[in-house]
């Protein structure tokens, strides 16, 4: 059970921290965006079309806000949870590679169904306590308020092992195609 908890916890950090640089990343490209578009209003707009547009833009920001750094259903925390889901799954893709390693080496021939069967069942395994243990009953909102309240310590300890995460995937990987 505590291993269990651990597993959890692991899993959602790292999410966590996947939704946060996803969130970074996305006022640097607003910023990059704004800084581009910006003269438009500025310069070629008449005084009450500045009025107007900067009204509007201060009234929809939270919604905007909301749209692209929203925790339930914004545009970062989905690029969040399709990185965090992809990154995971490359784990088990060297238990993939080396089943479909043996079979070619027994059955000199592999159509690309079989080929597929092969690497999604380990993988679609694989991924069932991932998914219980972040998404199902969207328990990764009652950990990013837990994340949230943490010190600066505890966000760069786990920024460093998100990292080490995703490496390892990638490591893995290559691992897998070797093997």
């Amino acid at each position: 059970m505590m291993y269990k908890h651990k597993f959890e916890y692991f899993l959602n950090a790292v999410h966590y921290c996947m939704w946060l640089f996803e969130r970074k990343f996305g006022f640097f490209i607003g910023k990059i965006v704004d800084f581009f578009f910006s003269p438009i209003p500025k310069f070629l707009f008449t005084k009450n079309m500045k009025k107007r547009y900067y009204d509007n833009m201060r009234k929809s920001q939270p919604q905007l806000d909301e749209l692209f750094y929203g925790k339930k259903s914004g545009f970062s925390i989905g690029l969040a949870h399709h990185n965090f889901g992809a990154f995971y799954s490359i784990y088990p893709c060297i238990f993939s590679f080396f089943i479909e390693g043996l079979f070619i080496k027994y059955n000199v021939e592999m159509n690309a169904f079989v080929f597929l069967v092969i690497f999604a069942i380990p993988v679609g395994i694989c991924y069932i306590p991932a998914y219980k243990a972040v998404f199902s009953n969207d328990k990764y909102l009652q950990y990013f308020k837990l994340f949230e309240k943490e010190d600066e310590h505890w966000h760069k300890k786990w920024k460093r092992r998100t990292i080490a995460f995703i490496f390892g995937a990638i490591a893995s990987l290559f691992l897998g195609v070797i093997i």
